[in-house]
């Protein structure tokens, strides 16, 4: 009869490096959390090396408070980094220092820095194009190149999660942007392509589209336009945005070995029911 581990999937982290990108940002701020509930040390980067270390201080001191009692888990080491993903060499210098740091060889990429920007595209100026592909497009592979190089070079097994969203399958309205669907239809794409050349490495690569999530940055887009949110609320089957807590379990299932060991150039998307109609 088979065992239990060979049948209940394990969601632990134990003994795991996690990068987080966008660090400071309201997604990161509770996927951090359960990384850390679930026995990862964390590597949280950020352009903003301030707001990156407060975030790594508040993880730390939920954990501290939460993870005791009935939730009882040791407390990895959460570190923050500023760094500029678009910046390929600043992105490998920075890699190498967080292993380096650690101890160990992060084994998990969770890639959730980028960012949109509506101009109508004929009107879009050419310095914002080429920004907005560098930061969302360019920086998603230049953070798995250096997260993957040393898995390759020493045999370890690994998951990256590129942070996509349902704006890279479908096109969103009303806002205009051309060239953040274009970037993230990228992400996508370039998941794919990673996960077929890193198969042979044990390194399984997958995408995790979001529709509309309540952070703090969503919420002070809204404010005051409330036929903004009714806009987007009316395209949602389930009628409401999603709170940054209801990814959590989607990055979990790609994060663990044996939920997801199958699972590689996936598009995981999250967004409510939204491009089903």
């Amino acid at each position: 009869m088979d065992s239990y581990s060979n049948v209940v999937p394990n969601f632990r982290l134990d003994g795991r490096l996690a990068i987080l990108t966008g660090g400071s940002g309201g997604l990161a701020s509770v996927v951090s959390r359960a990384l850390v509930a679930q026995g990862a040390d964390v590597a949280l980067i950020d352009i903003n090396l301030e707001r990156t270390q407060q975030a790594a201080k508040d993880v730390l001191a939920w954990a501290g408070a939460t993870l005791k009692g009935a939730h009882e888990s040791p407390i990895g080491k959460v570190s923050a980094w500023s760094c500029n993903i678009a910046d390929a060499e600043s992105v490998e210098a920075t890699f190498t220092a967080i292993n380096e740091h650690h101890g160990k060889i992060a084994d998990l990429l969770i890639n959730s820095a980028g960012y949109a920007e509506n101009f109508p595209a004929e009107e879009y100026p050419a310095k914002n194009a080429e920004n907005i592909m560098k930061v969302n497009g360019l920086g998603s592979f230049y953070v798995s190149q250096s997260f993957a190089r040393p898995l390759i070079a020493n045999k370890k097994r690994g998951s990256i999660i590129l942070i996509g969203s349902m704006s890279g399958t479908i096109v969103n309205d009303p806002q205009p942007q051309a060239m953040y669907n274009m970037s993230k239809a990228g992400v996508i794409h370039l998941a794919r392509s990673l996960a077929c050349e890193w198969a042979k490495y044990n390194i399984r690569v997958n995408t995790l589209s979001p529709g509309y999530i309540l952070t703090p940055l969503t919420k002070n887009v809204i404010s005051g336009h409330t036929e903004m949110k009714d806009a987007w609320e009316g395209k949602i089957p389930m009628k409401r945005m999603a709170e940054p807590k209801e990814f959590v379990g989607s990055i979990l299932y790609l994060a663990s070995d044996s939920a997801s060991s199958y699972t590689t150039g996936h598009n995981l998307v999250v967004d409510g029911g939204y491009e089903c109609w």
